[in-house]
């Protein structure tokens, strides 16, 4: 709602879907749009943030008895990873964003190019952010799609540890391989 307010006061953002600078900065996108896109990402980054904290928690301390560690569903699996990610990732987005806002606000030129700062970094820390952002939305699918099938079939999963490891590594690797957005054929690697 917040991000439709801005249409009412003055106009949407004209920045694309990840604000990038130059098109997100005061000198080229003067109207209340980016701030309230801004502002808009900030609440909903910090209500995911404490979502993923409230998930982990709840899956850490309230299993019930008897429910170790590898007995748990593997959709629970898949969610316990999604929101490590989101607890490792959001906290850059709500950076970058603070970062923009300065930057618009108050003449900090962390990212206007033409005043010492660097566009480049707002794109490092977009992805940083961004890249993980893909894995949190797919892996509670993973986890659906393993629990559907292994349930309609009447079958025990097949390879239950093999796919735990597996999402915890792609956890891992999905955190750490964001550089290769920048690459000439990083395109064709996502």
């Amino acid at each position: 709602m917040l991000c439709n307010t801005s249409l009412v006061i003055g106009d949407f953002a004209k920045t694309g879907w990840l604000a990038y600078p130059p098109l997100s900065e005061l000198y080229y996108s003067p109207s209340v749009g980016v701030d309230y896109y801004i502002w808009s990402l900030q609440i909903a980054g910090v209500g995911t943030l404490l979502a993923g904290i409230n998930f982990i928690v709840t899956i850490v301390k309230m299993r019930c008895e008897g429910m170790t560690w590898m007995r748990m569903p593997i959709f629970v699996w898949s969610t316990l990873c999604s929101m490590v990610l989101v607890i490792i990732a959001f906290p850059v987005l709500t950076v970058t964003l603070a970062l923009l806002y300065l930057d618009r606000m108050f003449g900090m030129h962390f990212f206007t190019d033409f005043s010492g700062g660097n566009p480049m970094l707002y794109i490092n820390l977009i992805w940083i952010w961004g890249h993980p952002e893909v894995y949190i939305l797919i892996l509670p699918a993973f986890g659906v799609f393993s629990e559907v099938v292994a349930t309609f079939s009447q079958k025990n999963l097949f390879g239950y540890t093999t796919m735990v490891f597996a999402l915890v590594i792609i956890t891992f690797l999905s955190f750490i391989v964001w550089l290769h957005h920048f690459l000439p054929w990083g395109p064709a690697l996502m």
